[in-house]
């Protein structure tokens, strides 16, 4: 394969110089000899004064200091601008070999510089490339709204190095380091608190009104959910396993799903579905056992582990597939079930083979939710859906 010369320098594509104004930042990063500050751009400079760093394909690795952009980020971005009409996006960091300043002057406890990048400084997109790619794109386009749009703007840290260019062995390693720092170091936040917190798709929306649901013990779904991820006192689930077994109930996907909540009455039909569905399961679970100060004891039960949530979406939709065609099938042919669902060690778990004996340690055996659901499906007599056959 091929490669062009990599690019040393990156300037501005529309070659003029870009005024900013700016506060002055104070972080660690200081102690490197780099200036930091923050500021606001539209999406019009964004796109005349910064470029996105080629991609792998046509830029050796070597030579890279960022990511590819791959597609996938950007065909996100563009389902996400289409899908909201209050969109807004995190901060970018930017870098730049030199910024000059004009003056600063003093607001309130913060300084603040009037300052200029010129034309031809050395600038590069740390964080940031695949929303400026989504943006370029956002640009081009033939539509009323694209001159609004340009005024849109976006927050950035510009952290500016003094050196020659970005291509010094001391701009590259903090660049990199910067880019590590964010995307490595830094703990994103688990699947659960960002699946609950977010409300922008019909889909999300109707997870979060089924927290409120009220079961017959007086607490609700919500009381039995652990929202950001962390399994306490009481907990069954963590959301993102509730998800999973919502998606498992509907056979459908976040996308497929909210696609359809989108219609009323599909919305209410599915709700009504979901909450018929809910209380046969929470039924069945002896979920007081979970109100115990012993933590182990969610360790030691079958009934709260992620493949028992799935076992029971599953279990849901065959038996969704049953009333279909069979008028006499409902949601009570869920019941109480004789499996241990108590007891993770049982031996009939290890007998059907969703455990594994290790050294004295019962362990789960990954991937066995629809084994499960078999196995329920069975004793509760309800023929199972084409997932758990095929």
């Amino acid at each position: 394969m091929s490669h062009t010369t990599p690019i040393s320098v990156m300037t501005s594509p529309s070659n003029k110089a870009l005024p900013l104004t700016l506060f002055i930042g104070k972080e660690g990063i200081n102690n490197a000899a780099v200036d930091t500050y923050e500021g606001v751009i539209t999406f019009g400079e964004l796109v005349e004064h910064f470029q996105v760093e080629a991609n792998s394909d046509s830029l050796d690795e070597i030579y890279k200091k960022q990511r590819d952009v791959d597609s996938a980020r950007i065909e996100g971005l563009k389902r996400y601008w289409k899908n909201t009409t209050n969109s807004v996006f995190p901060n970018m960091t930017f870098f730049a070999n030199d910024l000059a300043v004009k003056k600063t002057v003093n607001v309130g406890t913060k300084k603040m510089a009037v300052a200029e990048l010129a034309p031809l400084a050395d600038r590069f997109i740390c964080d940031g490339q695949g929303r400026t790619s989504f943006i370029q794109w956002l640009l081009s386009q033939d539509e009323p709204l694209t001159e609004e749009f340009r005024a849109h703007t976006i927050s950035f840290k510009l952290l500016v190095t003094g050196t020659e260019s970005l291509s010094t062995p001391k701009a590259i390693k903090v660049i990199k380091q910067t880019f590590a720092d964010y995307h490595c170091n830094l703990k994103k936040p688990n699947k659960s608190i960002s699946k609950c917190f977010d409300s922008s798709t019909a889909f999300s929306r109707m997870l979060n009104e089924l927290l409120d649901m009220e079961l017959t013990n007086g607490k609700t779904v919500r009381n039995r959910i652990a929202l950001h991820g962390n399994i306490r006192k009481g907990h069954v689930w963590t959301f993102a396993q509730f998800s999973s077994m919502i998606q498992k109930l509907l056979n459908v996907t976040p996308a497929s799903a909210s696609a359809q909540l989108k219609d009323e009455v599909n919305y209410d039909v599915t709700v009504s579905i979901c909450t018929s569905f809910l209380g046969r399961v929470f039924d069945i679970m002896p979920t007081e056992m979970l109100d115990s100060d012993n933590h182990k004891v969610h360790e030691d039960v079958m009934f709260s582990k992620a493949i028992f949530a799935d076992a029971l979406g599953f279990v849901g939709r065959s038996l969704l597939d049953e009333m279909l065609i069979d008028e006499q099938a409902n949601w009570t042919q869920i019941k109480t079930l004789s499996l241990p669902i108590d007891s993770k060690i049982d031996k009939q778990w290890l007998k059907n083979k969703v455990t594994f004996d290790d050294e004295g340690r019962i362990k789960i055996i990954k991937g066995t939710n629809k084994r499960l659901a078999s196995l329920i499906c069975s004793e509760l007599r309800i023929y199972p859906c084409p997932a758990l056959t095929l």
